[in-house]
């Protein structure tokens, strides 16, 4: 399976909480059993949205019961941020929509992607469905988040100051390559260096003779980043020296070490963004928990125990 990160979260979420977006067609003929704002959700809803929630737990029935407060206390959070994005007539286009689904689906083989519809038994479009419920949950907390203050410059300093043993920064070396696919390729690339060749001029002729992957400027990387063949070279390499000819299990290099960096502590400067992101995403965390909690204040929710009493959860 090919998997690229960028919307893979997504496309698990979306089957993940498949059965909470069923739920947001209410029948009148079935019980409702939890009613938050304008909507009401019924037994079976309820139900399916529970056993999507846990579907990857491998929960039992008997168990799912004893689990059943938290779990509520969840769908509730889940349903109150729907219904605020309602009263507020956020929405999810069909081109966001469809574009969304675009990006998900390049990142998987279309034999993948139906294999994993089929392993959750999920239409296709049940699943885009749940999909665009997904994405406007995400679209309404990160409207409500925009009332976030900054994190302040000085606390991204007194965490610096903090957590000196965080900032480490192992040796590391900066780089440029050729590839070939023959040992003999490589050395008549090597001889034309030599004899005085441009080792830019010829990188960027193999790559446009072969593609990227033929050569190029590899960005700082430090010990276990790369394969242990590749790193025995580049870390004993003189700056500026072109390697002989090396066979690694992508092919026959020649490395040219650019720059090189010691062990050492990464400054302040260099720390700011990977600080700040941290502390962001911690202020985020509880800005919402608070604010999801403030909804509880402003919109009505009604559980109806006695109705949940005739659950048959399993």
């Amino acid at each position: 399976m090919s998997i690229k990160g960028k919307g893979i979260h997504v496309f698990f979420s979306a089957v993940v909480l498949f059965g909470a977006a069923c739920g947001l067609l209410d029948r009148p003929e079935q019980k409702t059993v939890i009613t938050v704002g304008s909507r009401n959700v019924t037994t079976d809803e309820l139900k399916r949205d529970l056993k999507r929630m846990t579907f990857d737990l491998e929960i039992m029935g008997h168990e799912m019961q004893s689990l059943l407060d938290p779990l509520l206390d969840k769908l509730v959070d889940h349903y109150l941020i729907l219904e605020f994005g309602r009263q507020e007539g956020i929405e999810i286009s069909d081109w966001e929509l469809e574009n969304a689904v675009r990006e998900i689906q390049r990142d998987y083989d279309e034999k993948d992607f139906q294999e994993i519809l089929l392993r959750g038994f999920i239409d296709f479009e049940d699943w885009k469905q749940a999909l665009r419920e997904q994405l406007l949950l995400r679209k309404i907390v990160g409207k409500a988040a925009e009332e976030m203050e900054p994190v302040p410059f000085q606390e991204i300093k007194d965490y610096y100051d903090a957590h000196p043993g965080e900032f480490g920064r192992p040796a590391a070396v900066r780089f440029r390559q050729i590839v070939t696919g023959t040992k003999g390729e490589a050395e008549k690339a090597l001889k034309r260096l030599n004899g005085g060749e441009d080792m830019e001029a010829l990188i960027e002729e193999y790559v446009q003779a072969a593609g990227k992957e033929y050569g190029g400027e590899v960005d700082w990387v430090s010990k276990g980043d790369l394969d242990e063949s590749v790193e025995k070279v580049i870390f004993t390499l003189p700056v500026g020296k072109v390697s002989n000819v090396v066979e690694t299990p992508y092919g026959f290099h020649l490395f040219e070490v650019l720059d090189r960096r010691p062990e050492g502590v990464r400054s302040f400067p260099e720390a700011i963004p990977e600080i700040e992101s941290k502390l962001h995403r911690e202020k985020q965390e509880d800005f919402i928990t608070q604010w999801v909690e403030s909804l509880r204040a402003v919109i009505p929710v009604k559980v109806h125990r006695e109705k949940l009493k005739e659950l048959e959860l399993g």
